[in-house]
């Protein structure tokens, strides 16, 4: 009887999970039949912008193409460039509000100065009504307590080269003008200036600010006379006009949006029809279609069902490529097609199974729409069938081992060369003349090539909207300008240092067993930003005094496991990748804090203490990254401990630890093997080998000697001595007056 209510909460998860799946396949369904039925609408004398006239339309009286007129006119009155006109009354406002606004922030700083005069303990810091007694001597300018901190606690001297400095370089780029709209770069030439000889948190919390309040542009726009000047250029343009029997379009010719408009105007377009049957029958087709694509999915890549995420960013990327395809098919070629646009995303984005599930699929509907597209023939069929096929599988060859943006532009070149021969080959087949078939096949080129190029200008925002995990992602996030990143490596020190180690640590093990090293290396640089938030409890980061010898260690034990939940915490707030954040929940698995359990037993005796209430969250590493990133935290921590550090000391160290680690069945949940965990304790004795490698003592030469010596060559050897022992006798004075 225990059983039955999780088996039907199974049942309810299982069914659930069933739903979502129909309501996607029914959503996507429905977006590919929207596109086909646009797609595949036939062409009649009713004509819309990109249709090919089917006969020469002229103009029934002389008309205006007013769309044409109105574009050329506006883009005539844009080209005008502005009229300024220099007000020399701002420079010297300018200057006199920057100088009532330094005479401020010199009394803000003076106040400071006395308020910490009168501090006595080490820990003492200016208070909310220290800050809202400086922020009341500031009438020109507003600066947040952080802001007033730095101005407080500024030196006389900062203070005063900064002033310096910014007023003359202010007057400086007064004389050379600042234009207005300019006022941004005119601060940022002003910190060039000001640059070498002041503090970098003095010009950001309090010159900036200032000169923001303070600098003024003195070339103005003179409105009236640019308005002017670009009526002037928008009257001058002559209208575009129809004359009367004059040919609106040739037939033959695409219909461009002027061109509808003045037959809009002129009467000459009418209303479309309704095809019932045409419209069913691609309805079948469409669904015969993407049935076969969920029996290719079902048989051959079954996990891709179970991501969400993943399937969204396959829809996108299909629905994308298909539009484009026929948008380019039906108003410049079908050789030009972009149809390896999808394959080339997704599988840098999700990697080569998912993107050969869509190419197949692709490949389908893009032929099947090209057949029954207008204006397209049946003989087209054979070229886009292999198209879509040669050249996304080739393009997912070339690029599934390597992601590099600049190797796209590569790929998308070989793909559109060698579907550029595959148009030839069919063009021998199809084509009675092989004169135009060339230049058609040059297509092939650009289509491919423009594919490589929307494929570098989509994946980053794909990347984003997904926040999927991809090399280009992860090697932006190894960027050390990343705020996470930055903060460790200024807030605590120790613990950067320590996480680029075990960076380095990581990649070595996952490269030795062929897991994913940049995942490992990215996952390893975040893996402890939740330290960020108690940082001097953390042995690394600690100078002197330890707090943890005055806490519980009860409570030690709480802030030291507190800091995966932290880091999750900070992780989601900045939007890492699932995988980074699973990584830093899991390094440390469920393991316990043995030195503070080893001293709450030593307190309290060990029947009274239970050790889970010393161990992390969990879960432990559930993927081979996660568990190098914790046999790599690990060993980093200890080796440092070890007193004279030898090669066979390190190699001992490092296998006693991870025999701990799989001991204690923080393994267990991972894939990783006996084989891999052998290769990855070669790789940590490899690396540390290079951190802890022994230096030779260099010995201490008199160079004043040797510089003597040269110079008396020539001196008798007795005279030389005798210079010799008297320098050693003057050398061991010192020495010796000291003992």
């Amino acid at each position: 009887m225990d059983d039955m209510p999780k088996k039907s909460a199974t049942w309810i998860d299982s069914l659930s999970v069933r739903v979502k799946q129909a309501l996607f396949a029914v959503m996507t369904y429905l977006v590919l039949l929207l596109i086909c039925f646009l797609t595949i609408s036939p062409e009649q004398y009713d004509l819309s912008v990109g249709d090919v006239a089917p006969k020469t339309i002229t103009a029934s009286r002389d008309i205006v193409d007013e769309i044409t007129t109105s574009r050329r006119r506006q883009q005539a009155a844009d080209a005008v460039s502005p009229v300024y006109y220099k007000d020399d009354t701002v420079s010297d406002a300018v200057l006199a509000d920057l100088d009532a606004a330094f005479s401020e922030l010199r009394a803000v700083r003076e106040l400071g100065a006395q308020i910490q005069s009168g501090w006595t303990d080490l820990d003492a810091a200016f208070t909310d009504e220290d800050y809202s007694q400086a922020q009341g001597m500031l009438t020109s300018l507003k600066l947040s307590n952080y802001q007033l901190r730095t101005l407080m606690s500024t030196t006389e001297r900062d203070f005063e080269t900064l002033y310096q400095s910014v007023t003359s370089a202010t007057r400086t780029a007064l004389v050379s003008t600042i234009t207005e709209g300019q006022i941004n770069d005119a601060i940022n030439n002003i910190q060039q200036i000001v640059a070498y000889n002041t503090r970098t948190d003095l010009w950001y919390n309090v010159a900036i600010p200032t000169l923001r309040a303070c600098l003024r542009p003195n070339m103005l726009i003179d409105q009236t006379a640019t308005e002017e000047n670009r009526q002037k250029a928008y009257d001058a343009v002559e209208p575009t006009v129809y004359k009367q029997d004059q040919n609106i379009v040739v037939k033959g010719d695409r219909v461009s949006a002027e061109q509808i408009a003045v037959m809009d105007d002129l009467g000459l377009l009418r209303g479309n029809s309704f095809d019932g049957t045409l419209y069913f029958g691609a309805a079948v087709m469409l669904a015969l279609i993407l049935a076969a694509t969920y029996l290719f999915i079902y048989l051959f890549a079954p996990q891709m069902f179970q991501s969400g995420q993943h399937a969204f960013v396959l829809l996108i990327a299909g629905v994308l490529t298909l539009t484009l395809s026929m948008l380019v098919g039906r108003y410049i070629s079908v050789s030009a097609m972009p149809v390896m646009l999808a394959a080339m995303l997704v599988v840098n984005l999700l990697g080569a199974r998912p993107a050969y599930v869509l190419n197949f699929a692709l490949s389908m509907l893009i032929t099947f729409l090209t057949v029954a597209g207008p204006g397209l023939e049946t003989s087209q069929m054979l070229s886009v069938l292999l198209m879509c096929n040669i050249g996304g599988m080739l393009s997912i060859y070339l690029m599934r081992r390597n992601p590099a943006r600049v190797f796209v532009f590569f790929t998308g070149l070989i793909v559109g060369m060698v579907d550029f021969a595959v148009l030839l080959c069919v063009g021998t087949l199809i084509s009675g003349s092989m004169t135009l078939v060339p230049a058609s096949a040059s297509y092939a080129i650009l289509g491919a090539v423009t594919a490589a190029i929307l494929c570098v200008g989509l994946q980053p925002i794909l990347e984003a909207a997904f926040n999927l995990v991809t090399p280009a992602k992860l090697i932006e996030l190894s960027n050390p300008n990343q705020p996470l990143l930055r903060r460790l490596m200024i807030e605590t020190p120790g613990t950067y240092h320590h996480s680029m180690i075990v960076a380095n640590l990581a990649e070595a093990a996952a490269e030795a067993i062929g897991a994913d090293a940049l995942l490992v290396r990215v996952g390893a640089y975040y893996h402890d930003i939740g330290k960020l938030v108690r940082p001097l409890y953390f042995k690394e980061n600690q100078i002197g005094e330890n707090p943890h010898d005055k806490t519980d260690p009860r409570v030690s034990t709480a802030i030291l496991t507190e800091h995966t939940r932290d880091g999750v915490e900070l992780a989601k707030k900045h939007h890492l990748p699932e995988p980074i954040i699973d990584m830093i929940q899991q390094h440390h698995g469920d393991t316990a804090a043995m030195y503070f359990y080893a001293k709450t037993v030593k307190q309290l005796g060990e029947e009274n203490v239970d050790i889970n209430d010393f161990r992390y969250d969990g879960p432990k590493p559930q993927t081979s990254e996660a568990a190098i990133l914790m046999l790599s935290d690990t060993v980093e921590a200890a080796v440092r401990s070890i007193p004279e550090p030898t090669q066979a000391k390190i190699s001992a160290m490092i296998r006693k630890l991870v025999r701990g680690k799989m001991e204690d069945g923080q393994l267990d949940e991972c894939t990783l093997t006996f084989r891999d965990i052998d290769k990855i304790c070669a790789a940590f004795e490899n690396v540390l080998k290079g951190v802890f490698h022994e230096r030779i003592e260099y010995p201490s030469v008199d160079l004043n000697r040797s510089k003597r010596h040269r110079q008396s060559r020539s001196k008798p050897a007795q005279e030389v001595r005798q210079e010799d022992k008297q320098e050693d006798r003057q050398a061991t004075q010192p020495a010796e007056a000291g003992k």
